[in-house]
């Protein structure tokens, strides 16, 4: 057993083992480790020889169950992270999509590898993790980062590739990554209202979109997603088996993913399938079920039914001119964009739109919710969301009035 001097622990094994001298108050020796399932354990003895031995047999058992994972690279763990079927993380899904996966690999290799992908598991420290935070430029790319590392950490330590504590070795790290102004009381996931388009500005783009494409649908397809709170993927993958006119109803059971340039048809986010719902009429006049109606009728008087990218075909109410998949690219590059431009959303300081497709998903659950007084939790199934509590925490403001109502 390689043992080398520490200034608080007596000892410290190569396996992560700390051994402790006596203090005056408690006279044994205190051996310290982390088990196979990421938690600290504590033991004691009462001589040095007697500690040094149930060190040695406690590595024993470490490897035998562990091998040799900790003395590998920390870039080997993030290979296998990576790859990996079943994932820790806040999301709860066991398996990440393409796209999400291209994304990790790319927050890995341009922030985390070159400063520790060559340092053994078992050296790494929170101060090295604290430093790959702090270079990062922005407070977007430092929580992102942030993120990633502390899902990856909790992974490693639970799979037994590091035997640090993982709260120890993260410790700081989301304050650091999100160190930025907040309101006393606001919860993190708490969307201003400021980012949320009014319903006129949801107009105005909806007709803008249909003046700069000179195709009439794309006025409805801005106006359903603002009202049924699809996402762009979902609203893409929609045909005609998916709608329900005389209930007012989408079915939400599969999205358009579009990873690389190459399309899919995958589950909705989360893999939660779901029903949602839309006005008959919109807040500012628009005749949504009507207008749904006549773009349904046109589909049903095509000859032919068009071949998506996956060499299946189908009748999309929002194909692109092949009648496939739209490109999330090309879309926002020859669609929304000049619609927003027509339409006056406003830009932050860098002429960056504050505003996109997705805000319209928050014009949604703040008509139904805010607006018509409806039940959180039908809000949030339609939603999609994780929880109705990730609903109530989006979109109510618990700062707002609260010292009138205090003075009162």
């Amino acid at each position: 057993m390689k043992i080398n001097q520490k200034i608080k622990a007596k000892y410290i094994t190569d396996f992560g083992i700390r051994i402790y001298a006596p203090k005056a108050e408690k006279p044994y020796w205190r051996i310290s480790y982390v088990d196979q399932e990421g938690k600290l354990r504590d033991t004691t003895a009462t001589s040095e020889r007697l500690a040094m031995e149930k060190a040695s047999d406690i590595e024993k058992l470490l490897r035998n169950n562990l091998g040799n994972l900790p003395h590998n690279k920390v870039s080997e763990m993030v290979t296998e992270y990576v790859n990996a079927k079943t994932k820790i993380h806040s999301g709860g899904r066991a398996e990440w999509g393409a796209k999400h996966k291209r994304s990790q690999l790319s927050i890995f290799r341009n922030h985390v590898l070159d400063a520790v992908g060559q340092k053994k598991c078992i050296n790494l420290t929170n101060d090295e993790l604290v430093k790959i935070i702090e270079s990062c430029e922005t407070v977007d790319l430092r929580d992102h980062v942030a993120t990633s590392l502390s899902a990856l950490i909790r992974w490693g330590c639970a799979k037994g590739w590091l035997l640090q504590n993982s709260e120890m070795l993260l410790s700081d790290l989301n304050k650091i990554a999100k160190r930025k102004v907040k309101i006393s009381g606001e919860s993190k996931h708490h969307v201003d209202k400021r980012e949320i388009p009014t319903h006129e500005k949801v107009a105005a783009v909806a007709k803008a979109a249909a003046q700069v494409t000179d195709i009439w649908w794309y006025e409805l397809m801005f106006n359903l997603a603002a009202y049924s709170g699809l996402r762009f993927g979902e609203i893409c993958d929609l045909d005609l088996t998916s709608i329900d006119l005389n209930r007012r109803r989408i079915i939400v059971d599969f999205q358009c993913l579009s990873d690389g340039g190459n399309k899919s048809r995958q589950l909705p986010k989360w893999d939660k399938k779901r029903t949602t719902i839309f006005p008959e009429i919109t807040p500012n006049g628009y005749k949504l079920k009507a207008n749904l109606k006549k773009r349904i009728k046109e589909l049903n008087n095509l000859a032919e039914t068009p071949v998506l990218q996956d060499g299946t075909s189908r009748k999309l109410l929002f194909p692109n001119r092949d009648g496939g998949w739209l490109c999330p690219s090309s879309f926002g590059n020859r669609v929304r964009r000049p619609a927003q431009q027509l339409a006056g959303w406003p830009k932050d300081e860098d002429g960056k739109f504050l505003w996109n497709f997705h805000s319209l998903r928050h014009v949604f659950c703040t008509y139904y919710f805010v607006d018509l007084k409806k039940l959180i939790g039908d809000v949030a199934r339609s939603a999609g969301h994780a929880s109705p509590i990730t609903t109530l925490e989006m979109y109510i403001g618990h700062t707002e009035g609260g010292l009138d109502r205090l003075f009162e």
